[in-house]
């Protein structure tokens, strides 16, 4: 049985930041998100035009098999242009074409003197092929209205012509552009004066081609249509120099598909932009301290993935999904201990302080609702404590992060370390315990206070690899306890003290903050009815469910004060 090789070339899709022609601002989420949904739906296509045309192939008629030694090879790309308006676009570039081993008596290459594009089994078949396709595979990319550029490539041998006949099947031709042996020429070809060189027979041997295409393949009638002709003629003789290529662009072939997917992507799965806007109520009496801290002093620890995003969009949604006065949302990147008490914690107690209203008994009755959040680095103590870690950890005064340094770059991405006697107590001196944040809000006249934590407490980093943990003594157990707060105080935990909280990659967000956030788009700004129960049961269930999914299983815990013990569930985010 004749064996028949289908050649099918790898794609590679290189996208630069598209221009949109809504107002839209798309980042590299978008881009990277839409980019990989094209390749993947392209390469998909190409297997499928892949088996497709092997099958078309073995089950042509006897007359117009191939042989063994013709291979049929099918290029797709996707390339960067400009249009007119000099706007980029994504182009689909087509390109099928066939290559012969020669051997004396048999060919699938032109009879010598022929033009006729069903002369040539193989032209015959990539013709067939690209209507296939076209009509078939690809003719959603091939729709009306596009603009397509074809260039059809025709060859000969160097045999000498003296007259060919020319039946006129193209019409005659006078002075038209064709590209001849890398030069631009001007062809004239009529019925009456035939066929007398190379450069008039490839020409009809691409005219033969355009005419397949414009006449037989459905799609191409309705897209705009502009034809190039890039002929040849070799300098030796032989069968092997009769043969045509189709290739075909189809200019701004995804320009729908980016935007239909990029509004779906802005409405659904992406936190990071159409943010609802509440312009109705505002919420003046919320006070938010946000610490994002992702790049650590000196490369003393390893930066903490999309920390500082998870910090700015956050107060984003603070300022306009829950209308709070954008002056009452602080939010400190980087910060270190004494600026997340005097600059962040104390400026919050103030605020409360200020704006309590004063009762008939003389004492402050609490207005405010106060909001820490808190990304970065966290640890836990031998005796069940746990720490967030400040920008600022002094890595000299312990000698584990010192020697881990040692000759090291100051961007040290990760490492094992386990603190020991002194060293652990040096670190833990330099962090601050959930329980130091509680107490120092002590005395503060608040309704209540809500605390987030996107941060691992387990000693490891957001990717899940080791990076720092406090070594338990001999024969000392690791305990597990919760922090010692205030009554009116709710505490919301990406992961418990010794498990990890993640990072989602593709949304470049910590899990917590992404679905916390999605959860307050979700309402579209109108989150007043949404209760601390329905946010913690629906965030957790999310959470959950997608980390368990990318094999990296993350499960957020809650703690809540004495006097919301029993009865946080039905708090309100607003």
């Amino acid at each position: 049985m004749r064996k028949i090789v289908l050649i099918a070339t790898a794609l590679l899709l290189t996208v630069a930041a598209m221009a949109q022609e809504s107002e839209t601002n798309v980042n590299s989420q978008y881009q990277a998100a839409i980019r990989d949904f094209i390749q993947q739906d392209v390469q998909n296509r190409q297997k499928t035009m892949t088996k497709k045309a092997e099958q078309i192939l073995v089950s042509l008629p006897n007359d117009q098999k191939l042989y063994d030694e013709s291979f049929v090879t099918i290029k797709t790309n996707i390339v960067e242009g400009t249009r007119e308006d000099g706007k980029p676009e994504l182009n689909y570039v087509f390109d099928i074409s066939y290559n012969c081993r020669h051997f004396e008596g048999v060919t699938d290459d032109y009879p010598s003197g022929t033009y006729l594009w069903d002369a040539s089994n193989s032209c015959r078949a990539i013709c067939n092929l690209t209507k296939t396709f076209v009509e078939g595979i690809c003719s959603d990319i091939f729709s009306a209205g596009k603009e397509i550029t074809a260039r059809i490539t025709s060859t000969t041998d160097a045999a000498e012509i003296v007259h060919i006949d020319y039946n006129g099947e193209f019409g005659d031709f006078r002075y038209c552009p064709v590209t001849y042996n890398d030069e631009q020429i001007r062809i004239s070809i009529s019925q009456v004066e035939g066929i007398s060189n190379n450069a008039q027979l490839a020409y009809l041997r691409a005219q033969s081609v355009r005419h397949f295409l414009e006449n037989n393949v459905r799609n191409l009638r309705s897209t705009k249509n502009t034809f190039y002709y890039i002929t040849k003629s070799f300098s030796d003789i032989g069968s092997q120099y009769r043969r045509t290529s189709i290739e075909l662009t189809v200019h701004d072939a995804f320009r729908e598909t980016i935007e239909d997917m990029t509004a779906d992507k802005i409405q659904d799965a992406y936190v990071d932009f159409n943010i609802p806007q509440r312009t109705d109520d505002p919420y003046t009496n919320a006070y938010v301290l946000i610490i994002a801290n992702e790049d650590y002093t000196l490369g003393a620890l390893p930066s903490v993935p999309y920390a500082s995003n998870d910090g700015s969009m956050l107060r984003q949604y603070f300022v306009k999904a829950l209308g709070i006065p954008e002056r009452q949302v602080k939010l400190i990147h980087n910060a270190s201990r004494a600026e997340i008490k005097t600059l962040g914690v104390e400026w919050l107690k103030n605020n409360a302080r200020a704006t309590a209203s004063h009762g008939a008994d003389g004492n402050n009755q609490p207005t405010a609702d106060l909001y820490l959040y808190y990304a970065g680095h966290g640890i836990t103590s031998t005796n069940g404590q746990a720490y967030i870690v400040p920008n600022n950890i002094d890595a000299d005064a312990i000698k584990s992060l010192s020697g881990e340094r040692k000759g090291k770059t100051n961007a040290v991405s990760s490492f094992d370390i386990t603190l020991k006697g002194k060293d652990a107590d040096r670190f833990l001196d330099q962090c601050i315990s959930i329980d130091s944040l509680c107490r120092w809000f002590k005395g503060t006249p608040s309704r209540n206070i809500t605390m987030i934590f996107d941060a691992s407490f387990d000693g490891k980093t957001r990717t899940g690899s080791n990076m720092l943990r406090c070594d338990m003594p001999k024969g000392q157990k690791a305990k597990k306890r919760k922090a010692n707060i205030r009554e009116d105080i709710v505490i919301l935990l990406a992961a418990e003290y010794d498990c990890t909280a993640y990072s989602f990659e593709d949304q470049h967000h910590g899990f917590l903050t992404y679905y916390l956030l999605k959860e307050i788009k979700s309402a579209a700004g109108d989150i007043d009815p949404i209760t601390y129960q329905d946010l913690f049961e629906s965030v957790e269930r999310n959470v959950s469910k997608e980390s368990a999914l990318q094999g990296k299983l993350q499960q957020i815990s809650g703690i809540a004060g004495g006097r919301y013990k029993d009865g946080w569930q039905n708090l309100r985010f607003r």
